[in-house]
């Protein structure tokens, strides 16, 4: 059985992204989804399969992945099928092989474990605390029971657990801490000149020569971009709004009020007891009758709740589970709540969780508006409801028109619409029309300019439509010099500026290597020097570049070590005077941990790889 698994290097923690339920686990990077085998087998594990339907949900899952991150800017060939098959079975098979693991090793998830779980997850949980109605809502919005879903979260924990027995397996020696804190609590003093591009732009000049030669060897970096300029035609469901008749305001508020009249919410309490493995259906309804018995005899249902209750995260609050309209709990639970006066409770009912006693704590009755209140939402409402199946029925026929025809002349008279025209625009244009990268690649595409094509018929938005048709068309071309003479002379100017500040660092760091000070070859060089005292590594008040250079360069050993590196504005000439190794003796003991943490998670990795790649090698697998 496959779980639902997802990578989170912080490890077991459910939760709900848009309308699926994901269960991470540490050690996999792509989305999957539970679902029963097909006749079909893509991949046979140690006698296990995995069906085709549960690749093809795998494959899901990963492209609405991709596409929630990059949305309509996805290069359409990431979503390839044949480009995500083999990482997505993959990791079907990892996490197949990982379970059979755990069920081998006998390795057991408690009810208690179970239950806990799901009360601390907090996308079953309302005003910070576990709401049992948002938890069935939710199962039902994904199509699971509670029975379903509990034994595939039971199953996810069971491999955490077995991913936890084996990064405690992991240690770290004191040689190998040792040499790490060597490395990152390591100090250096050193001392750096910067020669910035801007001290040599006094210096620097081009000639119309250098201008006329660079436009020449490089015409493809002065072309204009390509544009078009199209002609268009709209839909919007605004051109098919229609008066509201003050009668259809009316019948449509006295509808609203009807409805807000029946949303009346009960608040509902509960104690469930589960039918299971360890437990009969009939010894559950003893143990319910034996609570109706207590109840009789003048027992507090919140204490009984929260002494028998199944239900984990409602029994701690007294069984109390919340309001409902009448759709939050299963249709058995909610028609017998509906029956109760406020305060009673009701006989044995038995839904998927198991049977209940339902006690009906309080009702809450809606709040409802008044006419002038409503009229505006009303009208706005009624306009919509009119005219979105016009806006349909329109789009269709223009879907059909646009077609064959030549142009849009016919398609505006048939329906009545006025052919618009745009500017030339080019594809860095933000248009409105080239908001949308459709139709901005379609006004782009060479097939409907060659063939002189309609577009498609383009949605923007549920109420708003477009096609379009390329009228124009300005390939590019290059620009005169005299519309890029400046961006020349500004490239030829930066590029000269940038070699002559490295020429002189590369001067001053031979003085440095032959023994000059570096105070007296910045002073001489007129520029300014910086020294750092037992700098650090994580250090923040020196630039990036210039830090992680001065702790790339080789420890001195006959006189100082010199090198250079290069930042936006300047070359920075570096000096290290002298290295003063990490010592676990010195270290705070906040800091050794922090050491002794990363390089034990770094062990656990190489660990947990090692200890994969033999399970694989000595598993039975067949890729079909």
């Amino acid at each position: 059985m496959l779980q639902n698994i997802r990578n989170n290097i912080q490890g077991m923690a459910a939760k709900v992204i848009i309308a699926i339920i994901v269960v991470p686990f540490a050690f996999f990077g792509i989305d999957s989804l539970f679902q029963s085998s097909g006749p079909k087998a893509v991949a046979e594990i140690n006698g296990e399969d995995i069906s085709e339907a549960e690749l093809a949900q795998a494959l899901t899952m990963q492209k609405r992945r991709l596409i929630g991150m990059m949305g309509d800017q996805i290069d359409p060939t990431m979503l390839d099928d044949a480009v995500l098959r083999k990482p997505a079975l993959n990791t079907l098979i990892k996490q197949e092989l990982m379970l059979q693991t755990a069920e081998n090793s006998n390795i057991v998830i408690s009810k208690e474990q179970l239950n806990a779980t799901i009360a601390s997850m907090p996308q079953f949980h309302e005003s910070g605390r576990f709401s049992q109605a948002r938890y069935e809502q939710v199962l039902r919005m994904q199509g699971y029971s509670s029975a379903m879903f509990k034994q595939l979260l039971r199953s996810d924990l069971t491999i955490q657990q077995l991913s936890n027995g084996l990064a405690g397996s992991a240690f770290v020696t004191e040689a190998q801490l040792s040499r790490l804190v060597e490395v990152l609590h390591e100090t250096r003093d050193y001392q750096f000149i910067p020669v910035p591009f801007a001290s040599f732009e006094d210096s620097v000049e081009v000639s119309s020569e250098e201008i006329q030669s660079f436009y020449e060897s490089a015409p493809e970096k002065f072309q204009s971009e390509e544009k078009v300029r199209v002609s268009y035609l709209e839909l919007k469901e605004s051109q098919f709004y229609k008066p509201v008749a003050e009668e259809q305001v009316q019948a449509e508020y006295q509808r609203m009020i009807a409805g807000l009249e029946q949303e009346t919410e009960r608040e509902a309490g509960h104690i469930l007891v589960e039918i299971n493995d360890d437990r009969s259906r009939e010894e559950a309804e003893e143990v319910l009758n034996d609570v109706k018995r207590q109840l009789a005899g003048g027992a507090d249902f919140t204490a009984l709740a929260n002494k028998y209750s199944d239900d984990a995260g409602s029994a701690k609050q007294g069984g109390t589970l919340g309001f409902t309209t009448g759709d939050s709990f299963p249709v058995e639970f909610e028609d017998a709540l509906s029956q109760l006066d406020e305060g009673d409770v009701s006989d044995i009912v038995e839904t998927d969780a198991g049977l209940h006693l339902i006690k009906l704590l309080s009702i809450r009755q809606p709040k409802l508006p008044s006419l002038e209140e409503s009229r505006g939402e009303i009208t706005e409402r009624l306009r919509e409801q009119k005219a979105k199946p016009e806006l349909v029925a329109a789009v269709e026929e223009l879907r059909d028109l646009v077609f064959n025809a030549e142009g849009l002349q016919m398609p505006a008279e048939r329906m009545g619409l006025e052919i618009k025209q745009s500017e030339l625009l080019s594809r860095s244009d933000e248009s409105e029309i080239f908001a949308n990268n459709a139709v901005r690649q379609a006004a782009f595409d060479s097939r409907l300019r060659k063939d002189d094509l309609n577009s498609e018929v383009f949605e923007l938005s549920p109420e708003h439509y477009i096609v379009i048709h390329v009228e124009d068309y300005a390939e590019p071309e290059t620009l005169p010099l005299s519309e890029v003479q400046g961006g020349i002379v500004e490239a030829l100017r930066s590029k000269k500026t940038r070699e002559m500040a490295l020429s002189k660092a590369k001067e001053l760091a031979a003085q440095l290597r032959d023994g000059k000070r570096a105070e007296t070859a910045a002073k001489e060089a007129g520029l300014k020097w910086e020294a750092i005292a037992a700098g650090k590594r994580s250090a923040n008040n020196v630039e990036m570049p210039v830090r992680d250079k001065a702790f790339a360069l080789p420890q001195p050993e006959n006189g100082p070590s010199v090198g250079y590196v290069q930042n936006e504005e300047s070359y920075v000439v570096i000096q290290v005077n002298a290295v003063t190794l990490g010592d676990v003796a010195t270290l705070d003991k906040a800091a050794l941990n922090a050491s002794k943490q990363g390089l034990y998670k770094q062990q656990m990795g190489q660990d947990f790889s090692s200890y994969f790649n033999t399970l694989w090698t000595n598993s039975d697998i067949e890729i079909r």
